[in-house]
């Protein structure tokens, strides 16, 4: 009966702080994706390049896209893109694909609102303005590196046709949302989390203060984020099909980081209660081996093994979350550790690397010298940096 309840305790103690946040992250990527304005944040992004240097364009559409967006979905959707750049700048699909994919990767294993960041954050009891700022400045050397390592990817690999041809087809296929409209789902509600962030830390206790605390929270924001997202459909908002179909898809996708965040949370109070963490976190302290980088291993490890950072971020934190007093992290330090640690290595049991290597035309042993590789730079980057900034007490 006590381990039902420490079970029963640790899940719903866990969910009720971000199960509705998930939601509506998710929903919110749901329209983005749907209206297009995901398409015309990445032509912007590109434009701002020329052909020379259209793989930081596509480094920045995908970075930007990854913070409400799965990864994954973001490959799909910009496929066709990317693939008529390929053929555009004589550039090959191991390079261009593969930044595609691994600058949304980044920022959804360290920015909230994707589920994987968030859930990390609610059972490190970090406070989410704090994992975006930190999250932010961690993800963007580390998708500059793998960028970099992308570079140097040369083997000619073609984009498929169907999807050069699907481009084409596309490019006037409907009016697209202005870039106005198509960011501020992503901006406002982060810059309302930031502003209560900032007003909690220069005027705490004020009115002011307060006020951004209600309006910045991260229910309220997101919401808040929903709720502009619902601009870009137009006189369709009304719909079956933006109510019904766009929301039961956000739910769909919600509903399996919910369960893992809360599966999580049982087992970070079933590790508490037990006493396990305690003697693990007692024999790193009485050896020589540095702290921060046990929750960059766990992460690294269950990331490599299930192929999935979401679950590598969660997992990580909520076997982390019990030890922090004794290893003397600080919550925000083991948040960065298991969101770099959780990207290293996506190799082949991972349904990214799948739907990166076969849209890109790429064959394993490239995939994972692409993906693989690029994905282990950026994990790797972000450790060091998480490293150097805790060595510093910044974190």
């Amino acid at each position: 009966q006590d381990l039902e309840g420490t079970i029963n305790g640790g899940f719903s103690g866990t969910i009720k702080s971000v199960a509705i946040v998930i939601f509506l992250g998710c929903t919110m990527g749901t329209v983005l994706e749907k209206t297009g304005a995901a398409i015309r944040i990445t032509r912007w992004a590109i434009g701002l390049f020329g052909d020379d240097k259209m793989i930081w364009g596509i480094a920045l559409a995908s970075f930007i896209l990854g913070i409400p967006i799965f990864a994954d979905t973001v490959v799909i959707l910009l496929i066709p893109i990317v693939s008529l750049l390929a053929v555009r700048t004589k550039k090959s699909m191991m390079c261009y694909g593969t930044v595609l994919y691994l600058g949304a990767l980044v920022t959804a294993s360290l920015v909230p609102p994707t589920p994987g960041p968030v859930s990390a954050a609610a059972l490190l009891n970090v406070p989410l303005g704090q994992a975006i700022i930190w999250g932010l400045i961690t993800a963007i050397p580390s998708v500059i590196a793998a960028t970099l390592y992308c570079m140097t990817l040369k083997t000619p690999v073609m984009p498929k046709e169907e999807f050069i041809k699907a481009a084409e087809a596309a490019v006037n296929e409907k009016e697209l949302p202005s870039l106005a409209k198509s960011m501020a789902p992503i901006l406002f509600p982060l810059a309302l989390i930031l502003c209560n962030t900032a007003a909690s830390i220069l005027v705490p206790g004020t009115g002011v203060a307060n006020f951004l605390a209600f309006i910045g929270s991260p229910l309220a924001a997101l919401f808040s984020g929903c709720l502009v997202s619902l601009t870009l459909t137009g006189k369709e908002w009304k719909t079956k099909k933006v109510l019904d179909t766009w929301v039961g898809e956000g739910v769909t996708a919600a509903a399996m980081p919910i369960i893992v965040t809360g599966m999580g949370g049982a087992l970070a109070t079933f590790v508490k209660n037990a006493g396990v963490a305690d003697k693990i976190a007692e024999m790193v302290m009485q050896s020589s081996f540095p702290p921060i980088l046990i929750p960059i291993i766990i992460a690294a490890i269950i990331h490599v093994v299930t192929g999935s950072n979401s679950l590598g971020v969660m997992t990580a934190a909520a076997l982390v979350e019990p030890m922090l007093g004794t290893l003397g992290l600080s919550p925000i330090a083991a948040f960065l550790a298991c969101g770099t640690g959780a990207l290293m290595f996506k190799h082949a049991n991972s349904s990214g690397f799948w739907v990166t290597v076969s849209m890109s035309n790429m064959d394993v042993n490239q995939g994972i010298r692409a993906v693989g590789g690029a994905s282990t730079v950026a994990g790797f980057v972000g450790a060091v940096f998480t490293c150097i900034f805790n060595a510093l007490h910044l974190i």
